[in-house]
């Protein structure tokens, strides 16, 4: 027996000599951003709170493994931000040094903003992403991407989020193709109430039919440069709180999705039209959850339009943007209101930095993250005096397409409302024109230093004024 363990020893250790080597690729990249941030007006008011200031961190680890076909690959990005500066420090103190002596938040340290205070202690990593992205055997044009993952439709219209789920994904020329399924929530919290600034786990129960789900088609064709058309279609199923959550009956939501680029000559454009409904609307409360529990909920059923034409003149590119979106006529039917998923829409164009959810610069939100209710038209040019430094100004004007889906005006009778709301601006006609100037400037390789200045002036209430200055590395 000794004779013959030694034999097989031996034979396995001269197969895994000579069995090919399996080559590992391991990528780490990272995202390191500064921002300072003051501002005015937020709220349209000048009152105690609505001058924001500040300073903030945010780290972006970003590891990939793959093997050396890229047949298989794990990916894992983590957050630790946004630590606003001042925020919980966590244990520091000095010791029999008196009560006057204490300039700390005491143990605060739990949360994705903490750990930037005195001590500078923080529990505040988070998972972003982490997912598998493995090739189908055989040659099948197909790779399909399980785990933690982001979930993007064009400009953010409808959804610009993480989300986690299943994505089956492939090309082949000149077509594009996906299907997926998204879980983006489990059911109700069963969870109690935590304090403020403080986590812990979200449980809910298996054992119940009670979630939100959500099912994805898309197609995209690159026909030619001057036409790349693509149409998606989302379905959602929501038990989780929806008509009789966690009793198998849900509130459904549709949206479907047309998208269009193209470049003829230099003059480049782009075209996005989503059209939505949904049950008792996207949360499945709407106007209340006793009304959807009792299936006498409300269909929030609306669209929405983005365009763009992109015109080079010699260093200056002039950008050409509107947008249009339904808003609630508020006339006791169902409301007209367009209904989004996890939206991150930045204006008309996704070129403005207080119409819509900030865009580069969004330390805070002056309006709202979807186009629902509004009409807007704007203008920016970039231009690039040396290839370094990028400066951009820009215009734009947004109304309101309906008052009445301005949700802060009271009806006779009362109704309820599904859509934004502007207290300052009841009765008036939109929430007004921003300007603002932008300058990026790529200092070393991956690395910029970005300011920006912005004002909003609505018809009424007070002007709302953002000025930012950011240093970004990328790597």
């Amino acid at each position: 027996m000794r004779k013959f363990l030694w034999v097989v020893a031996a034979g396995t250790l001269v197969l895994a000599l000579t069995a090919p080597a399996m080559a590992l690729d391991f990528k780490y990249g990272s995202e390191f951003r500064v921002r300072f941030y003051s501002g005015a007006g937020l709220g349209f008011v000048d009152t105690a709170g609505s001058n924001p200031r500040g300073a903030q961190i945010r780290v972006r680890p970003l590891f990939t493994v793959s093997d050396d076909n890229n047949n298989i690959q794990a990916v894992l990005r983590l957050e630790i931000g946004d630590v606003e500066f001042g925020n919980g420090g966590g244990a520091v103190g000095v010791t029999n040094a008196g009560s006057a002596s204490g300039v700390s938040q005491g143990t605060a340290r739990v949360g994705n903003g903490s750990g930037g205070g005195m001590g500078n202690d923080g529990v505040n990593v988070e998972t972003k992403w982490a997912w598998i992205d493995a090739a189908m055997p055989f040659g099948v044009p197909l790779r399909v991407r399980a785990g933690l993952q982001p979930w993007f439709t064009p400009k953010g219209i409808l959804v610009d989020d993480d989300t986690v789920g299943v994505r089956a994904y492939g090309t082949t020329k000149p077509v594009s193709y996906e299907v997926a399924w998204y879980r983006v929530s489990g059911g109700p919290n069963q969870t109690a109430a935590l304090p403020a600034g403080d986590a812990g786990a979200v449980t809910t129960t298996n054992t119940a039919d009670n979630n939100y789900d959500f099912l994805q088609f898309r197609v995209d064709v690159a026909i030619a440069p001057f036409l790349n058309p693509g149409l998606y279609y989302i379905y959602g199923r929501n038990a989780a709180t929806g008509t009789t959550a966690g009793g198998g009956v849900s509130a459904d939501s549709n949206y479907v999705g047309l998208t269009v680029t193209g470049k003829a000559g230099i003059v480049g454009y782009d075209f996005d039209f989503v059209y939505g409904t949904a049950q008792c609307g996207p949360a499945g409360t709407f106007p209340s959850a006793a009304a959807c529990g009792a299936g006498t909920g409300v269909d929030v059923t609306g669209f929405a339009v983005d365009a763009g034409v992109h015109v080079p003149i010699g260093p200056v590119t002039l950008n050409f943007v509107g947008s249009i979106s339904s808003g609630d006529k508020r006339d006791g039917g169902d409301s007209e209101a367009f209904p989004t998923i996890a939206p991150s829409w930045n204006g008309p164009g996704g070129l403005f930095h207080l119409i819509g959810s900030g865009g580069a610069f969004d330390a805070v939100e002056y309006t709202q993250d979807a186009p629902t209710n509004l009409w807007t038209i704007g203008l920016t040019a970039d231009y690039r005096p040396v290839k370094q430094l990028l400066t951009t100004a820009g215009a734009a004007y947004a109304g309101f397409t309906k008052k009445t889906g301005n949700c802060a005006v009271v009806t006779v009778p009362a109704t309820a409302c599904a859509g934004p709301a502007y207290a300052t601006e009841v009765g008036e006609s939109g929430i007004g024109v921003e300007l603002f100037l932008r300058a990026d400037w790529e200092v070393y390789t991956g690395f910029k230093v970005q300011g920006f200045m912005g004002w909003l002036f609505p018809p009424g209430g007070e002007t709302a004024q953002e000025y930012v200055l950011q240093l970004l590395y990328s790597f």
